[in-house]
Order: C-alpha cells, then structure tokens, then sequence
C-alpha cells in the first residue's frame, strides 16, 4: 500500500488488493458492495474513476467465485457508471483501454492488471513528475471519463459477459494469425509452419479460474477442432486426452447451470472453419466479443455473445464434445469389443458360414468403425485356431480388406493386433507360379467392387462371379499373399514410427 495523505483511499484499496479469485463470499463480499456503492451513489461524480478501478480490480473474484446475483449487480452499477461517464469526444488520441484490450493472451483476466494505482492516480502530482507511477499512459489519460468509461464496461463484460457495447473492438494482434492457422487445419489444407495437432488444441489452454468468456471461447475452439480429433486425421493421443481433459474442467466449472432459454435458441457451430475459428478467439476477449456483436447486428454472425456465452449452453455444449472425443479415444485406443459381428457372421451355434460372412463383406463400407471391426472380428478368429485352408484363406483376405478400406490410416488398437494375421503370410515364395501376372491381392485392383470378388471368393454358391474375377488357387497362391502382407507389415511399421515420434498412443 502506497503512503498518502488520502488515507481512505488507501485504506479502501489496500482492501480491494485482498479480494481475488480465493476470497470467501463473507470476506470479498462487504468489500466490493461497499465500492460498488459509492459508484452507484454517484456514477458521474469525479470520483468515479476510483470506484470503477477498484471494482477492476476485483473481477477476478467477481467474475470466478462470486454469485450470480452479486456478480449481476455489480456489473450492472459498472454500466450503469459508463453510461453516465460517456459524453463529447475527448483530445486523447489513445487510451490505455485500447492497449489493455490489444495485450490480453487468453485470460481475460490480466485485464485486472490494467487498473491503476488509485492512490497514485488522485495524489496530485503530475505524471512526469511521480517516479512512483508505472503505467502505460499518462493520469490525465487515466482519469479521461471515456477511458473510465470504457474501463468500466470491460470490467462489467468479464463479470457478466454478454453486452460488449461500447467497448472497442480491439484484440490480440496474434489472433488473426491463431484464427488462420486454425481454419486452414480445419479446411484441410494447413498452412506452412502450422502443426495441426496444435491448433486444434487451442481450446485446451483453459485458465485455471475461467471467466464464462474463457469457457465460451474455449469451448467453441474444442468443438471446432472436434471432428478432426475424432476422426483420427490428427491421431497423437495426448490431442485427445488434453481435448477430454479441459472437458472435464470445464463441466465442472459449469455444474449447476440453468438458463431461461427456450428450445432452439443457443447457438450452432456453423460448420465453416473460418467462422468458427474466429468465433472461438474472438469470444475470449471483450474486444473479441465487441466485434461478434457487431458481426451479429451486421447479419453476418448468426447469434449475439449473450447467447454463446449462456452457461447452460455451454454445459451442454462441453458435454457433448465431450462425448464424441471420449467415444474416438476409445475407438483409437481403447479395448474394442467385436463379439457382435458373431451374429452377422457365423451361424447360430458359432460354426463357419460362408454365406454370411460373404454378405458381410459385400456390405463393407470404406472408412467405418465397424470395417475396422471386421478386420480385428477376422483377426481373433484367424488367431483362435485352426479352421479350414478356406476359411484361414478368407479370413486373412478380411483382414487385409479392412485395411484396404480403412479411412484414415487405422489406429494403433486395430492394426497391432492384425499384425500377426499378416505374418502368417511371410514365408518362402516360390519364383514361379502358373498365375502369372492374374493375382488379385486382396482384390482391391480387380474390375468392380472388391468386395463383390470377396463375396464370390466367400460363398461362389450363393454370389455370382463379378466381372474379372479370379479363381481361387490364384488368391490362395503364396506370390499373391506373401507381398500382400509384406506391404501391410511395412504400413504398420510406418505407423508405429509415427507413434514413437509423438503421434499415436505412446506420446506421453
């Protein structure tokens, strides 16, 4: 606490100094109701700019531990105090409002840093001629009822986020950047120097006592990056495990929440990566929140901040990110259970049936969690014993189809366990065999569908001969089945060297 003969003053904000993000409601409370008081007993009075910083500088535990109903208050007083504070333009050509908004990284938050020295502020000396005062601008800028003004709707936004007017437009300058990088991963195409394991993690870096503006904005960055973590196009683990775990804080920030809302009316991603990109950073900031109100009011943003930033809506919006990325994380590395494909597969009793296996495979869809499988269901059987030199021969050609299929690369809980099915296969090849150049590997190069060669392969009694199709000595030959293999095997390699450098589940 600075010495001054001001002594109230100084009392007053060395108390406000003690009230943050830790203070009990019994202990904080008394403090910033008392300031808010004397703001709300003269909002426009020349001691304003006091009351205004003081409550700046407690949004800490305003905006994270207070109750809904103090919170709302207070920023009600703060806006309240701007409107009576606004007036003609001044001769500033800039304020330190303007600087804060433009300094924030993700935490709203470090605009609390942004109040001045109260004490120093009224102690009468000019600026120039107080070593002790440390700021950006000058007093005179400072004490500007514009810059009070605007001071005082940022406090209020990051209280009670949702009415940014009147607050400049300003952000981060790395923003823009951070909302390229972001959609550019997002449209596929990422652009030079971008990792895009990163940028769909931004989300992740969720301050540790979040604002309901840090929740918003971070929730829309994880849902933008969402269904590229699901789908396994970006495939490190730590990708998921960060994404569920910010999640996880978050819904536990947002226990309890309820909103008036009816159904229907919070808002949707709107599927353009651009847009969402800049949706997410820009609702981190009051400044960011600024510039979507007037993207709204402009018809280009489809809803206002107050409906991003409703907190139920982002409760059922954490939980339903959360259960997509949680359902990917255990498609990729999870256990996978396959004992439904006995019934599509097999008879009754569990014996072989070709026939049903053949439909199967007729029916196998590119890029499918259940085509992947298919391939781990053929593994397990192939590796449960001996069959039949057909049904060995049928079901190692499944395995290799649903890699075949498999969109993207298949995960590290599929292909390691389809890994000894090809081994079986790497053995002494002959030099010669009567097929030729006629073998079909797993038939994916053959005239039509692969799986319609498969099927006929499977069960020639009950599907026809596709156009092309192959006999079966030329399938079973080994100089058919040996380079099958051996590709796959080199595939799985690959995998596993990207897994080692970071990008599958042994990235820690």
């Amino acid at each position: 606490m600075h010495a001054s003969a001001d002594a109230p003053i100084a009392d007053l904000a060395a108390a406000w100094q003690l009230v943050d993000h830790r203070s009990p409601a019994g202990t904080a409370d008394p403090v910033v109701l008392d300031c808010a008081r004397r703001l709300a007993a003269d909002p426009g009075g020349e001691r304003a700019a006091e009351w205004v910083y003081g409550l700046l500088s407690m949004t800490r535990y305003l905006a994270t531990r207070a109750d809904a109903a103090t919170a709302g208050q207070i920023a009600e007083v703060l806006r309240t105090a701007a409107r009576a504070l606004e007036g003609p333009p001044c001769d500033h050509r800039t304020h330190p409002c303007e600087s804060a908004l433009e300094q924030i990284e993700f935490d709203e938050l470090r605009l609390t840093g942004s109040a001045p020295d109260v004490v120093l502020l009224g102690n009468g000396t000019p600026t120039g001629a107080d070593p002790a005062w440390q700021e950006t601008g000058t007093k005179e800028e400072y004490r500007c009822p514009h810059a009070v003004a605007v001071f005082a709707r940022i406090a209020a936004e990051i209280i009670a986020p949702g009415t940014p007017q009147g607050i400049p437009e300003r952000v981060p300058h790395h923003y823009e950047d951070s909302i390229e990088d972001l959609a550019s991963v997002l449209h596929g195409y990422p652009r030079g120097g971008v990792e895009p394991a990163y940028e769909i993690t931004a989300g992740t870096g969720l301050p540790t006592h979040p604002t309901t503006g840090a929740l918003a904005g971070h929730l829309v960055l994880l849902r933008a990056g969402c269904w590229e973590a699901a789908s396994g196009t970006i495939r490190p683990r730590w990708v998921l495990d960060d994404m569920i775990g910010t999640l996880e804080d978050a819904l536990r920030a947002l226990e309890g929440a309820t909103c008036s809302h009816g159904d229907g009316a919070h808002p949707e991603l709107s599927g353009d990566p651009d847009t969402d990109a800049g949706t997410g950073y820009h609702l981190l900031t009051p400044g960011g929140r600024a510039r979507l109100q007037r993207s709204h009011e402009d018809g280009i943003e489809d809803a206002p901040p107050a409906a991003w930033t409703c907190r139920a809506h982002l409760q059922a919006l954490a939980r339903d990110t959360h259960g997509h990325l949680t359902a990917a994380r255990d498609r990729f590395f999870g256990e996978r259970r396959t004992e439904y494909l006995d019934a599509e597969c097999l008879r009754p009793d569990g014996t072989w049936d070709a026939a049903r296996l053949a439909g199967v495979l007729r029916g196998a869809a590119g890029g499918e969690e259940r085509t992947e499988d298919l391939g781990l269901w053929a593994a397990r059987r192939f590796a449960g014993g001996p069959g039949t030199a057909h049904e060995r021969l049928m079901l190692f050609l499944t395995v290799c189809h649903s890699l075949d299929l498999a969109h993207p690369d298949p995960p590290p809980s599929v292909y390691r366990e389809l890994r000894p099915v090809l081994e079986s296969a790497v053995a002494a090849v002959p030099g010669t065999c009567p097929h030729g150049d006629a073998h079909p590997g797993a038939g994916a190069g053959l005239p039509g569908e692969a799986g319609e060669h498969l099927a006929h392969l499977c069960a020639p009694e009950s599907f026809p001969a596709p156009e092309g199709a192959r006999e079966p000595d030329a399938w079973a030959c080994p100089r058919n089945l040996a380079p099958l293999a051996e590709e796959w095997l080199e595939w799985c390699d690959t995998w596993d060297e990207a897994a080692e450098d970071g990008y599958g589940e042994d990235d820690d």
